[in-house]
């Protein structure tokens, strides 16, 4: 691979120009296409006639993947232990070889679903956790068990679309970032664990083929 340095030139079609045209390499900020984010004084190969960013060389790949990676948005919340048990137990359903990895596919996959218009609404969620909760506290008395007071940190890094999705389904809900990712799970159980929702299970097997 050839290694280019600021201020060698070289030639390449412009289409604002729509011409081959000289070009000079330098440093730029270059934005995503998605117009989101940036990626910081990359080298990139500029027109010497309309200085448009024409070019960019493999050497800058790298720091492109690494300023995209800094453009994730942070998920964190603080669950009862047994809610992150009831998500990992429904992705081992789906794909027996999945790791905690997947927690973010199937976050994803429900917050796009959920934030589709025509969706389950917030009372709808909450009934679906009230049943949920109920049902912890049948079997603890059932099985005679102790309160269970332990709590997990559950942590995934999205990207915008999956935050943004995220965010219309918090202004939809009204619920806390929190309330709502218990209230997931609980729909989660329901679809998956309990075999309530055939074409959510097909569709998260699809997903899970692809990531794995």
């Amino acid at each position: 691979m050839k290694l280019f340095l600021q201020g060698d030139q070289g030639k390449a079609l412009c289409e604002h120009c729509q011409q081959v045209v000289g070009i000079t390499y330098a440093r730029r900020d270059v934005p995503f296409s998605d117009g989101h984010g940036q990626a910081r004084e990359i080298l990139v190969g500029v027109c010497d006639h309309c200085t448009t960013i024409v070019a960019i060389p493999p050497q800058s790949t790298p720091a492109i993947k690494e300023a995209r990676k800094q453009q994730l948005t942070a998920i964190e919340a603080r669950l009862p232990a047994v809610y992150l048990d009831v998500l990992d137990a429904a992705m081992h359903s789906v794909a027996a070889d999945a790791g905690v990895q997947m927690r973010k596919l199937f976050f994803s996959y429900y917050f796009s679903a959920q934030a589709e218009p025509g969706a389950q609404d917030a009372p709808c969620l909450e009934r679906v956790h009230r049943g949920f909760v109920a049902y912890l506290a049948e079997q603890a008395k059932v099985r005679q068990l102790p309160a269970a007071h332990l709590m997990k940190r559950l942590s995934l890094k999205v990207n915008h679309y999956v935050a943004e999705d995220l965010a219309r389904l918090l202004e939809a809900t009204r619920m806390t970032q929190t309330e709502l990712l218990k209230s997931l799970i609980a729909q989660i159980r329901e679809d998956v664990l309990e075999g309530g929702n055939p074409t959510v299970i097909a569709d998260l097997r699809r997903l899970a083929r692809l990531a794995l």
